[in-house]
């Protein structure tokens, strides 16, 4: 079994922390890279941070392990020093919060809300406050439909609440506490199954913009919700492959087409604005993260279940 000292989503893995094989494609859609065959392709890149992260009295050699430092330099094209700094940044805001203490994967982001007393957070009452009062209903529901593959979040911004009067109630601590509650959970399950299966795991979002209004955002939203994303950015690298757009208002594509000139690189290509019932090519990209049975009617697939209850 994985020693103590390691995660504790880890705890009932009968294996070794890192793979040494991959598992079989789940399917013909299954595009995951090896993590075995990335590991031996990046050890040089992967000693010299570990070299440069030593001295950082946060560093723990057996849990930062190999695979935890490969994500780092994937999402920085293998820059030593840009991996470096990201990583020392990722094990202060994992010590802040106290992300290492606990196995988030049995309640998932939606569920929180239904007011479990011991969901296992330290900013749990942040989180219940946030989310009931900005994400009301089933607005947000994060899912694993297949243990084998990644997470599949699924959100509704018409229902998310940017308003003046929203954001006045709640503190920046209240806001952050669903971002980092929904990327943690995310981060757990896809390095359990990364290192279950062997394959490098990410998550899928889907972004259903039906009945949107640029109008429902307020300047103060967009404000604390981009610090609170700076904040966080680098901490989970290699977390997000792709989110999908659908059903978007035509102003939308407009607005698309001059910002994402402006935006990072690594931000663009992961934004995929489809229409997966009307073009079956758009349709296939979305298998390459859920299975057509379990993917929602909504988007072409088989599965008349609402997400929240899977």
């Amino acid at each position: 079994m994985v020693a103590a000292k390691s995660w504790p989503w880890l705890s009932d893995l009968d294996q070794a922390m890192l793979p040494d094989k991959a598992i079989d494609p789940v399917n013909e859609y299954d595009t995951r890279e090896s993590v075995p065959e990335l590991l031996n392709e990046h050890a040089s890149n992967i000693e010299l941070v570990k070299e440069a992260l030593k001295e950082d009295s946060l560093y723990e050699p057996f849990k930062h392990d190999d695979l935890w430092i490969l994500r780092f330099l994937m999402s920085h094209k293998h820059k030593v020093k840009k991996a470096t700094k990201a990583a020392k940044h990722a094990l202060q805001f994992r010590n802040k919060h106290k992300l290492d203490e606990k196995d988030l994967r049995s309640i998932a982001p939606h569920s929180v809300p239904l007011g479990e007393e011991d969901t296992p957070f330290a900013g749990c009452d942040s989180l219940k406050r946030a989310w009931i009062t900005r994400y009301p209903g089933d607005c947000i529901a994060f899912t694993i439909p297949d243990k084998q593959r990644g997470v599949a979040g699924f959100l509704r911004f018409a229902d998310f609440k940017h308003d003046k009067a929203t954001m006045k109630a709640l503190s920046d601590e209240d806001l952050a506490a669903v971002f980092i509650y929904l990327s943690e959970w995310t981060f757990q399950w896809l390095d359990y199954v990364t290192r279950k299966t062997g394959r490098l795991t990410k998550s899928a979002r889907f972004v259903d913009f039906t009945g949107f209004s640029m109008f429902q955002v307020s300047r103060d939203a967009t404000k604390r919700d981009g610090k609170i994303m700076g904040d966080m950015e680098d901490v989970y690298p290699q977390l997000l492959h792709s989110l999908f757009m659908y059903n978007q208002p035509h102003w939308i594509h407009a607005i698309w087409a001059t910002m994402r000139h402006i935006m990072p690189s690594r931000i663009v290509e992961k934004v995929d604005m489809v229409e997966p019932k009307e073009n079956e090519q758009e349709f296939k990209r979305l298998l390459k993260f859920v299975a057509k049975e379990h993917l929602p009617v909504s988007l072409g697939g088989d599965n008349t279940v609402n997400p929240t209850e899977w």
